[in-house]
């Protein structure tokens, strides 16, 4: 396993646009930051931005994969299913491990609402999955994926934002940040087995020419 982590992570040097997506993987991140810190961890939005840092990762090794020369070797397999989902988890668990960090610091601190900020975090857990859900279709049924995100997402936020708020938040207060925080390490690895288990269903499914557009575009 810690062999083909270190394998994802050489590989991305190779990756379609890996400019293009350093810059995006930066900027988002810087972004993520930014806004995680000014809004003290009580909004979302920040952690969301952060979070697809680890997409970004998924999608350059997944961009290999449609390359004829991977297509032959005995490695198309694993960068298509087992090498993207360790390589992002991998990104994934040091994205959450600063956002809890963050809010242990802001709550032993005082400088936030203790309760907003276990609550925030554990709405990132629910979207972790989310997420998780999404990068396992969208390669292969893109406007599927898509759609899939949009609502499970805007759903999740509609839901926690809306009636249930009160009761839901005082409910996840009642956890506390441990049990939160251990429920989104949870999320992150039972998202990519999830990933894992939707890619070996999907896996003879060809790769979405949608969502990878500009490598079909440039390879004719």
């Amino acid at each position: 396993m810690l062999k083909d982590i270190k394998l994802g992570f050489k590989l991305l040097r190779y990756g379609y646009k890996l400019k293009l997506n350093v810059i995006m993987f930066v900027f988002f991140a810087v972004i993520g930051i930014a806004s995680d810190i000014m809004s003290k961890g009580t909004s979302i939005i920040g952690g969301v931005y952060f979070m697809m840092c680890g997409m970004f990762t998924f999608q350059l090794i997944m961009s290999m994969d449609v390359s004829e020369l991977i297509q032959s070797t005995s490695l198309k397999k694993k960068l298509q299913i087992y090498i993207p989902v360790m390589s992002s988890t991998v990104i994934n668990l040091v994205v959450f491990t600063f956002l809890v960090i963050e809010r242990v610091i802001l709550i032993q601190n005082s400088v936030a609402d203790k309760k907003q900020l276990i609550f925030t975090l554990f709405t990132l857990d629910v979207e972790l999955l989310t997420v998780y859900l999404y990068t396992s279709i969208c390669y292969k049924y893109y406007v599927l994926g898509f759609i899939v995100f949009m609502v499970l997402f805007m759903g999740v936020f509609t839901v926690f934002s809306g009636a249930a708020f009160v009761p839901v938040s005082n409910a996840v207060f009642k956890l506390g940040l441990p049990v939160v925080a251990l429920l989104g390490y949870i999320a992150i690895f039972a998202g990519g087995a999830l990933e894992i288990l939707i890619g070996e269903l999907l896996y003879k499914k060809p790769l979405s020419e949608f969502a990878f557009r500009g490598f079909f575009r440039d390879a004719k």
